[in-house]
Parts: structure tokens; C-alpha cells; sequence
């Protein structure tokens, strides 16, 4: 084992730490149904992402002494082209709920798509998510990952395989965590107000912009990218917006307010259109801008920090199984 990866494995989060919860667990029983989306798009209070009844001192914690300092190195990373993990996941089902902004109230979202936990609905909760079932590469990744639902015309367009990336967003790779347990995080704005403030990207064939193109050629895949923050605060699991016990690195450095690097999201959602045809698509949250997707962490502790410190801090380019073919 390189000293690299050694020191890697020294320091990772305690993910068995003591955690309050911001709501008392609840089993997750019955069958699960899946209600067909609405034909327009989301809007008025039902769709409102601000939850009333969220009291930020209430988010959940990691007691103080359950986190371990960052590794430091005196030395600089070895020059690494990649530093990630790129999981492919198929959507199992679709439901208008949001267990991380709605906990428990089934039916008060837009409709959602969800890949990974085929159990994800209003009550799940990051415990329940562990050891569970998946539609994601690695067996042992139990994660909900979802994001709204794409319609054209009023009509479910399904997406391709969706790719979840698991990158370093910090220049030290070698310093990169895995997501802690019980973290839960909502990446990006329903109610962005314009193609312009999009955090993050379309492109097919011949194009890459802020919104959805008026068409693409036909056979080309339509993609939606969004790459997370990847900096935590080391305290908050969750917060009240869900968004900020997380920050961006500046400079490829994480800030001294959230000075834990963790992996880095980049969801890649591709759809292939019949003919390249745009026209009439649009999400259940809105616009094409309004795409954003949220993470409850529902991996084996162990199996995630074996994948973060081989690829991540391996500085290897792995697929879904933690696998590089060209570094072993």
C-alpha cells in the first residue's frame, strides 16, 4: 500500500459517531406506489422548496470528537489526470415526494425521479437506506439519488443510464473524506430565476449552453450536468436549506468555515429525444434551469472509504465498481 493511500485510510471520517437526528426514525413499510406526474409543470406553494416547519438549530450533528483532523501532506499530490469514480444507475421509480426537503409528506413534492435505493419515498431516512437494494454499479452503495422528472409535451421522458461521479474538487486529492453518516445534501435551485444563473451545464451534438437548446441532431443524447460542492462545514449533516453545511473550494482549497474536503458530485443525466426534437420539454420543477438533485448517504462505511482512498485519493479514474483498468 502506498503511503498516500496508508495515510488516506488513517484519517477517515468515523461514520459509526453518535448522530441527532433532526426527526425521530420511522419505518418504512407497505408497498410503495408510484403516481403518474402531473402534466404540467410544478408551481405555486406545492412546489415551494422552503420547508416551515425546518428549525435550523434542530439540523443533525456529528458530536465534535467523531470527526478526525484532514491529512496534511508536506509534500505536493502526484501529478493524477483523474480522481474519481463514475457510477452508472438506472431510475426505479418516480414519486412526488423529497424525503431530505419534505421528511414524511408523501405526495408534497413535484415528481421526482429516483435512481439507486429502490425504497426511497417521503420516510425514508439515511438509516433505513444502509444494506438495502440498489440500481446503481456497486452493490454496496444503498444511496437515494434523485431529481425531477423530465416531461415533453406532459409525457415521461425516461433518461438514459444516469452517471453519478464521485470526483475530487480540491487540487490535494489525497485529502478527500467519504460522506459521513446520515449526511444528506440538495444540490442546486428549483427556483433559479434564469438560464444565466444555471450552476450547471446542457450540451448535445454541436452544443453546450445554460438551457435546453431548440433542437439537437438527430441520434445525440440531450445532457443536464451539475457539479456539486464538495467542502462540509465538519459539524452539520444537514442544515436548513440543505445546502449549507456545504461550500465550493476556492482556488481548489476548501475555506477555513467548511474545511473538510468530501467528494465531489457530478450528476450526468443524459436523454435521448426522438429526431433531436426539444420542443415541449420541460421539468416538473419548471424549466430546464431548474434542475437540481439531492443525495441521502446510504453506503457500507467501509466498502465507501475503500473506493474514496483507492480512486479518489489514488488519483485513479475507476468505474462503478472501483475498478481502474489502466492502474490497478
Amino acid at each position: 500500500m502506498s503511503p498516500a493511500r496508508a495515510a488516506a485510510l488513517a484519517v477517515i471520517v468515523a461514520v459509526t459517531a453518535t448522530v441527532v437526528a433532526c426527526k425521530p426514525s420511522s419505518e418504512n413499510g407497505g408497498s410503495m406506489t408510484q403516481p403518474a406526474p402531473s402534466s404540467s409543470v410544478c408551481s405555486g406553494a406545492h412546489c415551494d422548496p422552503a420547508h416551515p416547519s425546518h428549525d435550523p438549530s434542530a439540523a443533525p450533528v456529528l458530536s465534535a470528537t467523531s470527526v478526525r483532523p484532514v491529512p496534511t501532506f508536506s509534500d505536493r499530490p502526484p501529478q493524477a489526470q483523474y480522481r474519481e469514480i463514475g457510477m452508472n444507475c438506472t431510475v426505479n421509480h418516480r414519486l412526488d415526494d423529497d424525503p431530505v426537503v419534505f421528511p414524511d409528506q408523501p405526495g408534497k413534492s413535484h415528481n421526482h425521479s429516483f435512481v439507486g435505493n429502490p425504497s426511497t419515498n417521503a420516510a425514508t431516512t439515511t438509516e433505513q437506506l444502509v444494506g438495502g437494494a440498489t440500481s446503481c454499479q456497486d452493490k454496496k452503495d444503498a444511496s437515494a439519488y434523485w431529481f425531477p422528472t423530465l416531461l415533453q409535451n406532459g409525457s415521461v421522458v425516461n433518461p438514459e443510464t444516469v452517471t453519478v461521479y464521485y470526483k475530487s474538487g480540491v487540487k490535494d486529492y489525497r485529502t478527500v473524506q467519504p460522506f459521513p453518516a446520515g449526511f444528506r445534501l440538495l444540490v442546486g435551485d428549483m427556483r433559479t430565476p434564469s438560464a444565466a444563473e444555471f450552476g450547471g451545464t446542457w450540451n448535445c451534438t454541436g452544443y453546450l449552453g445554460k438551457e435546453i437548446p431548440p433542437s439537437c441532431p438527430a441520434g445525440s443524447s440531450l445532457i443536464v450536468r451539475y457539479q456539486a460542492p464538495s467542502c462540509w462545514d465538519g459539524v452539520h449533516l444537514d442544515s436548513a436549506d440543505h445546502k449549507s453545511h456545504m461550500a465550493y473550494p476556492v482556488g481548489g482549497v476548501c475555506p477555513p468555515h467548511h474545511p473538510v474536503p468530501l467528494p465531489m458530485f457530478e450528476m450526468k443525466v443524459p436523454y435521448k429525444l426522438p429526431g433531436g426534437v426539444t420542443a415541449g420539454l420541460a421539468y416538473s420543477s419548471g424549466p430546464g434551469y431548474s434542475f437540481h438533485y439531492d443525495f441521502m448517504n446510504g453506503w457500507d462505511p467501509a466498502r465507501q472509504a475503500e473506493v474514496v482512498a483507492h480512486c479518489i485519493n489514488g488519483g485513479r479514474q475507476c468505474n462503478g465498481l472501483g475498478v481502474d483498468k489502466h492502474k490497478p
